[in-house]
């Protein structure tokens, strides 16, 4: 890992145009809180491409040599989280706030994890105490957005999702949680245009199809997935969610789901 490293940062710390009797500074990257940076970056990138093992394996060889950092903590919890250790990755997150209760990022990751775990109002706590202590991060506010959207309320998740579009309007997941947000309000009509703003036309009448299922609306959303196969034949998550609604019709009419029928005379 450490070659490569090497490897990566040498790229952009060439020797073209050096005085080669000069001492140069030594590169950020090279001291020993550089290195560490760098390691601890690695370790983000590992647990944030779905390598939650190697990650943690960074983690705890960063931790035996008695590195202690945040920045560490708040990775080793999602991490912990990705391989299973949900407890214990909630219990880091609150030791983290209850040593530093102005770190934003711990209320983030925690507000999401209790969304995960079906407590909403826990989750709107945290979430909106992240926003309070960094109101400038796009992210953050996404999630409140988020949260607010899975919690049913709609129409406070558009506006919150649209002060996160304002700070970086050029971020996907905030103007799809938008789009579902305005599906979810029953503004079909604003989603897909929200949703056409970053996709191509069959994809965002997919979203749209979507929003229309999760919103209880399956006629409707089955009729945007059509719509997408007349015109994308191969489309395949259209594909899928006519399937899925199919299945989910022939559930509902399942002989163990009907009532009884009057018997023979």
């Amino acid at each position: 890992m450490n070659v490569l490293i090497f490897l990566l940062l040498s790229v952009g710390f060439g020797c073209v145009g050096r005085h080669q009797g000069a001492v140069q500074p030594t590169p950020a990257w090279e001291t020993t809180d550089g290195s560490v940076d760098v390691r601890i970056d690695v370790a983000d990138a590992l647990v944030r491409s779905g390598s939650a093992d190697a990650g943690m394996a960074m983690i705890t060889q960063l931790q035996s040599q008695g590195i202690r950092d945040q920045r560490l903590e708040l990775i080793q919890a999602r991490a912990l989280d990705a391989i299973g250790l949900r407890v214990d990755a909630e219990s880091l997150l609150r030791d983290i706030i209850k040593r530093h209760p102005r770190v934003a990022a711990a209320h983030d990751q925690l507000g999401i994890l209790c969304l995960e775990t079906d407590r909403p109002d826990e989750a709107l706590e945290h979430l909106r105490r992240a926003v309070r202590l960094a109101p400038d991060n796009a992210d953050f506010i996404n999630n409140l957005g988020f949260g607010l959207l899975s919690a049913g309320q709609p129409q406070s998740a558009i506006d919150v999702l649209r002060q996160a579009l304002r700070k970086d309007s050029s971020n996907h997941q905030i103007r799809n949680n938008l789009g579902f947000a305005l599906v979810a309000a029953g503004r079909d009509d604003e989603a897909l245009r929200v949703f056409s703003a970053d996709l191509p036309p069959p994809d965002a009448r997919y979203n749209l199809g979507l929003g229309l299922e999760l919103r209880g609306d399956e006629q409707a959303a089955l009729s945007q997935y059509e719509g997408v196969l007349s015109n994308w034949p191969s489309h395949v998550p259209s594909m899928q969610g006519v399937k899925r609604l199919a299945d989910s019709t022939s559930r509902t009419n399942s002989p163990d789901d009907s009532p009884p029928s009057n018997p023979a005379p």
